[in-house]
């Protein structure tokens, strides 16, 4: 009989062991689960950045962002082995005169597209480590809020690739100070 219930107490334990196991386990599978969901809930194409002089000391990177999710996400910063410094910025008009500004983050609604482009919001790479070629392309990593880490990889256009005659002019005096 001590057999019977001393059998019955490490089969209890077991299936208790158990249980708690495949509850801990389920959880860890719905984290990754919830994890890959908001990384594919946003989707970066068409990243692009421009040729330049070889001796150019700033680029910049180009991007459209689509955010399928139902909350807003929040592109918060970036960086590339190819520059020293990598910033968010966007463009303001001051008069006739269009400026660059580093901004903290930019928002991409729930269920919206954004697209980074000249002229609008923009990736800064500074204090290039190497020329930006035509045909090459350069790593990017974004930092999202919520889909986290994006790596991308940015293919480098022509110098006339997406240039307007009718442009403004842009600002670049804030760049040397960097």
């Amino acid at each position: 009989m001590r057999l019977t219930a001393l059998t019955a107490s490490v089969f209890a334990l077991t299936l208790g062991v158990a249980a708690a196991t495949s509850a801990e386990q389920q959880e860890m599978d719905q984290q990754q689960l919830t994890s890959k969901t908001q990384q594919t809930a946003l989707v970066v194409k068409s990243a692009w950045s421009r040729e330049l002089p070889p001796t150019a000391p700033v680029g910049a990177a180009f991007l459209s962002l689509s955010n399928h999710a139902d909350q807003a996400d929040r592109l918060l910063s970036a960086e590339s082995s190819i520059a020293e410094v990598t910033e968010l910025h966007a463009h303001v008009h001051e008069g006739d005169v269009m400026r660059m500004v580093k901004v903290d983050g930019i928002d991409i609604p729930a269920h919206s597209d954004l697209t980074l482009e000249p002229g609008g919001y923009h990736i800064m790479l500074i204090n290039l480590h190497k020329p930006l070629v035509a045909g090459q392309s350069l790593p990017l990593t974004l930092h999202f809020e919520r889909a986290g880490q994006v790596d991308v990889t940015v293919q480098i256009k022509s110098s006339d690739a997406g240039t307007s005659a009718a442009a403004p002019e842009m600002d670049h005096s804030q760049h040397n100070q960097h």
